[in-house]
């Protein structure tokens, strides 16, 4: 029959394998012999986990009163009529949501927000990759009125919670680029022409091409120039 282990001898091997030989260096339960240089960068490790292990108690005392003060702003925002959450989405585009939209019911939540942060506060999980400027805390809810999100340059509505702004999604209107008189073709007949100054030409009517030149009839005024002359076809509205 094997050797039964006590209950204090297995607890006092888990809380071996629990501790980093750091500890147990520090403890003394381990030695080791060091060179100068050594025992300087080992102090110095001791030191700065020391410093971060205070650094992360210190967040974790105060993260309840932080949710709270988080939880505050978000409701002051709400009770300002700020009803629609903006999220980047990586592009020049944002996805609009109502706030109580189930997508972002994370970030508006402050206390969901932080729910990672508070199961794993003191685990190593908690201490090491959550606190300030973690990647585990959803991020702040960018809340804005109606009129506010209008005034983005683009935006895509979400199709969950489907919000009442006044597109479904808003493109970045593209500026026109300029082109060579030899571009123009019966195709563009009705379409708006602007010179490069930005004189606004009115509806191509007709053109002629002749060996040297080419003259756009437009609604507003006639236009000349060479083969190589540079004119604006604007966007169809």
């Amino acid at each position: 029959m094997g050797l039964v282990k006590s209950q204090e001898v297995l607890a006092a091997e888990q809380r071996a394998r629990e501790q980093s030989a750091m500890e147990l260096m520090a403890q003394g339960a381990i030695t080791v012999n060091l060179s100068p240089r050594q025992q300087l960068a080992y102090d110095g490790a001791v030191r700065y986990a020391s410093e971060i292990d205070a650094r992360e108690r210190a967040h974790y005392e105060q993260l309840p009163a932080q949710i709270v003060a988080e939880n505050q702003r978000v409701i002051a925002d709400l009770n300002a009529g700020k009803l629609y959450l903006a999220n980047d989405r990586g592009d020049a585009s944002r996805t609009i949501h109502f706030a109580s939209c189930p997508s972002v019911r994370h970030q508006v939540d402050r206390d969901l927000a932080h729910r990672f942060e508070l199961e794993h506060a003191g685990t190593v999980e908690g201490s090491w990759h959550t606190g300030p400027g973690n990647d585990y805390v959803a991020k702040w809810p960018n809340l804005m009125t109606l009129d506010e999100v209008e005034q983005l340059r683009a935006y895509r509505a979400c199709q969950r919670c489907n919000p009442d702004t006044k597109e479904r999604q808003k493109y970045v209107a593209s500026s026109p680029k300029p082109s060579k008189l030899t571009s123009v073709t019966p195709e563009h007949i009705g379409r708006e022409y602007q010179t490069l100054a930005g004189e606004y030409l009115g509806v191509l009517e007709s053109y002629v091409v002749n060996r040297d030149l080419i003259v756009l009839h437009c609604s507003e005024r006639d236009y000349r120039g060479t083969h190589d002359s540079l004119i604006t076809l604007l966007p169809k509205q």
